[in-house]
């Protein structure tokens, strides 16, 4: 019986990747759990809306490092057989069977990409867990072999266990896309980008490929959508959307010309799925998970070549047959990912952690 698994996605409108795979993973853990118990520890006193039904909630508000003290202290207490981080970081000095998901290490691929701080405090808690927990699950083979690449962890210790679809994240009816479409007012073609601003997700690139698209005759939008996009950062045709709703955003990927995702690195790539399940053309770089996640379904260009990019859209805008082929492979590829699916196999990964011999604990 797996009677503990700890996780502490935030509760908020905007999720980024590793909280929509915590929020979704849990879900689908407790909807093929069977006899076993479920126990959800978060810093906060309240349980959140989307807890499922039959899980076991443990709020313990605490205001700093509670994740290395006061989650330690409750785990140590109620001792679980397991204890399931899905966002790498491992209380120090557990002492507890434990399996921990990594989503990426890109702060080893891009290093500039984050602050001297960030980049300390992740390799501090990548590495820790790389070493420490009982199992690892990584959620692409791109991530399973870069934490065989800098921290020497034996496959055996690795699972891989791709992240699903979201089930809303499906082709839309045209009236949907139009009502959509007309309350964000937009009323022109358009590229898509979903995400963050952040230097590794690659965007003066993208920027540049596509001005020069409209330079060579492409007449549609390049539409940036997500947090960190500041409004008043947009010129006339780019258009930035920091918010865009759970709801719409279905609609939003199914109303464009294709998705661009040109990141420098990815440990997994949501966006790319999510497009591919609603319809979608996509365009994505060949860093990272990419490839793995998109596979023949979509355009893999480097992030280094903006004229290839700036092709690419060229095309996509006047080729209505291949946007269609490309559309109908992207919606065969993303059948090939489910959370079901994702969750059987995480089941599989917790169960044989919690037969193995419990560690010693190191530290108080």
């Amino acid at each position: 019986m797996i009677d503990g698994i700890d996780a502490t996605p935030a509760v908020r409108t905007q999720l980024t990747g590793t909280e929509i795979y915590a929020r979704s993973i849990i879900d689908a853990l407790a909807t093929i759990r069977g006899t076993r118990t479920m126990r959800l520890y978060a810093n906060a006193v309240e349980a959140p809306a989307w807890l499922p039904a039959g899980i076991e909630w443990r709020g313990i508000p605490f205001p700093r490092l509670w994740t290395h003290w006061r989650l330690r202290q409750a785990l140590r207490r109620e001792r679980p057989d397991v204890t399931f981080i899905p966002s790498h970081v491992l209380p120090v000095a557990l002492g507890l069977r434990s399996v921990v998901t990594i989503h990426d290490l890109g702060h080893r691929h891009e290093p500039r990409s984050y602050s001297r701080t960030a980049r300390w405090y992740l390799e501090a808690t990548t590495r820790y867990a790389a070493r420490h927990a009982s199992r690892l699950i990584a959620v692409s083979q791109s991530t399973a072999d870069d934490l065989a690449r800098f921290y020497g962890v034996p496959g055996g210790r690795i699972a891989v266990v791709h992240s699903g679809l979201d089930p809303r994240m499906r082709p839309q009816d045209a009236s949907r896309v139009a009502d959509v479409l007309r309350r964000l007012n937009i009323t022109d073609p358009y590229f898509l980008y979903v995400g963050r601003n952040h230097p590794r997700k690659n965007l003066g690139m993208l920027r540049r490929a596509f001005v020069d698209a409209r330079r060579r005759g492409l007449e549609a939008r390049l539409l940036l959508a997500g947090p960190g996009h500041d409004p008043q950062s947009g010129s006339g045709s780019v258009t930035m959307l920091p918010y865009v709703s759970a709801d719409d955003l279905p609609a939003l990927y199914a109303g464009a010309i294709a998705l661009t995702l040109p990141s420098r690195f990815e440990g997994f790539g949501f966006p790319a799925l999510e497009a591919m399940g609603c319809g979608t053309a996509v365009v994505a770089s060949t860093a990272g998970a990419l490839p793995e996640v998109v596979g023949p379904a979509g355009i893999l260009l480097s992030p280094d070549d903006p004229g290839a990019w700036s092709q690419a859209m060229l095309e996509l805008a006047s080729d209505a047959g291949l946007q269609q082929r490309l559309i109908a492979a992207g919606r065969a590829r993303s059948a090939e990912f489910s959370w079901e699916a994702a969750a059987s196999k995480t089941w599989r990964v917790l169960d044989a952690a919690a037969h193995q011999p419990q560690p010693v604990t190191t530290a108080s």
